[in-house]
């Protein structure tokens, strides 16, 4: 391992029920001598030994990752470290390799996408571990429990560095986790299930687990507008006079032939632009790597899992089906927290738009003191 270089920027920022909070940006050396951008608080009283590292999922995040949601602007971190503080924890929120902070929306970020198509995870992996290596020396950080908190397939990348055991892990918290692989996790979000669940919080009134013509008619008009306006015959793709997720998987299946030709064909710069924000080579190592279903289940530390009923990036019927496995083998270890009517993000925007933290981010917050 080479050695690591920190260039801090010490900043003092007022946080609610505390009277300051260190704020530093640092430049940490990974494995192969690249730089990865961070932003460390740590709280400026209270402090109870505890940091939270946040795990970025798929795509460039930054390590503000600053967004926009109606005409509110913020950067989503500032969240997280603000709350963390309030209770006493540091957080850690760092960049993706090749992308920089930037001032234009929608994602704020300036990439360098020809670098970026080939950060596997693997990469994502050792950057990590090289980051987490670091902190450890920090002598402010030096009796501190690390948690890794890993949303979406940052899960999948904060699970392995626990599991790889090169560098010491206290706890995990997991959130909006695919329990499949990643290539698994797609096919499922063009099964129609996927677009079943954003439909039915809108259109399906008698929570059946169908739309009827009425039910669509009548259903929200800004979900309806969403749907660019369509008629419901216009879904209706098997003229069954009912909605259901086989419409939704006929609507999607050519979309998903385009998917898995790009991805045959390795064309990176189709699925950036079509798709989300990653090359080929990230989406054919994930489908090589052990999935969470099985690799939590080898762990012994502590692994907090949140999930919302309503998730439709990953099924919540996967960590249910975890959920039973670790109750028959004994893992005591293993917590779920189940949250109705709940989404990937746990209603984030929620957070944002009336300054009320829902009940899965609320419940994060609070097992993160416990521990």
């Amino acid at each position: 391992m080479r050695n690591f270089k920190l260039i801090p920027l010490l900043l003092l920022i007022g946080i609610a029920h505390f009277s300051t909070t260190a704020q530093e940006i640092m430049h940490i050396q990974s494995f192969d001598g690249a730089i990865i951008e961070g932003r460390l608080n740590i709280p400026g009283d209270n402090f109870k030994n505890k940091i939270v590292i946040d795990v970025p999922g798929s795509g460039p995040f930054t390590y503000e990752t600053k967004r926009k949601i109606g005409r509110k602007v913020f950067n989503y971190h500032d969240y997280f470290a603000d709350e963390f503080a309030n209770r006493g924890i540091a957080y850690f929120s760092y960049s993706t390799r090749y992308t920089k902070p930037d001032s234009t929306p929608p994602h704020f970020d300036r990439v360098n996408k020809e670098k970026f198509y080939n950060y596997t995870p693997t990469i994502k992996i050792k950057d990590l571990e090289a980051i987490i290596q670091f902190l450890r020396k920090d002598k402010r950080l030096a009796k501190c429990e690390f948690i890794l908190l890993g949303w979406s397939s940052g899960s999948i990348i904060a699970s392995e560095v626990a599991n790889r055991k090169i560098v010491p892990v206290d706890a995990l918290f997991l959130a909006g986790a695919p329990s499949d692989d990643v290539y698994s996790t797609i096919l499922w979000q063009h099964s129609g299930k996927s677009s079943m669940i954003n439909m039915r919080r809108f259109f399906d009134s008698d929570q059946d687990g169908i739309i009827q013509p009425e039910e669509y008619e009548n259903g929200h008009p800004r979900a309806k507008a969403r749907m660019g306006g369509a008629k419901f015959e216009q879904l209706d793709m098997n003229h069954d006079s009912v909605l259901t997720a086989e419409d939704f998987r006929i609507k999607l299946k050519p979309r998903l032939q385009k998917i898995r030709s790009a991805i045959e064909e390795k064309n990176s710069d189709w699925i950036w632009n079509n798709f989300f924000r990653v090359g080929v080579p990230w989406i054919l190592e994930h489908r090589e790597l052990e999935p969470n279903k099985t690799r939590l289940l080898n762990l012994d530390i502590p692994v907090h899992i949140f999930h919302g009923s309503d998730d439709a990036n990953a099924p919540v019927e996967g960590i249910l089906a975890l959920e039973k496995k670790a109750k028959d083998l004994k893992k005591s270890n293993l917590h779920f927290y189940i949250f109705q009517q709940s989404n990937h993000s746990l209603d984030f925007p929620v957070w944002v738009l009336s300054g009320t933290i829902p009940q899965g981010l609320k419940t994060l917050f609070n097992q993160a003191e416990k521990l």
